[in-house]
């Protein structure tokens, strides 16, 4: 049990990774809405996180990026929407830092999506 308690610290709570006022608010409290549209996201956000990473075409990237940063902000995702508004200020030679970050956050939606 010690070792399943301390798996559940390292998993970010889904309040961790997402406004879930917000959320509340764009679905007006239904339930059933936040986990679909969440879902949909997660599923979306696996996309594009592999699609970033196989493009080097300007126009795509900026495409891409500028799709999760609208995905992200409309579910609440705060932190990913940030990383992905500098993402497509970046273009495809963004620094490798920056897509690390675009990583982490991803990983911690997925984390404490599945949670």
């Amino acid at each position: 049990m010690a070792a399943n308690a301390s798996m559940e610290k390292t998993v970010p709570a889904l309040a961790d990774v997402v406004d879930t006022a917000h959320l509340g608010r764009y679905t007006m409290g239904d339930v059933k809405l936040e986990r679909e549209l969440l879902g949909m996201f997660s599923r979306q956000l696996e996309e594009i996180v592999f699609a970033l990473a196989a493009t080097k075409d300007s126009g795509e990237w900026k495409l891409l990026a500028h799709t999760l940063k609208g995905a992200a902000m409309a579910v609440g995702a705060f932190p990913l929407a940030t990383t992905a508004r500098a993402l497509e200020e970046a273009g495809p030679d963004a620094p490798q830092a920056l897509r690390d970050e675009l990583a982490r956050r991803a990983a911690a939606y997925q984390a404490a999506w599945r949670r």
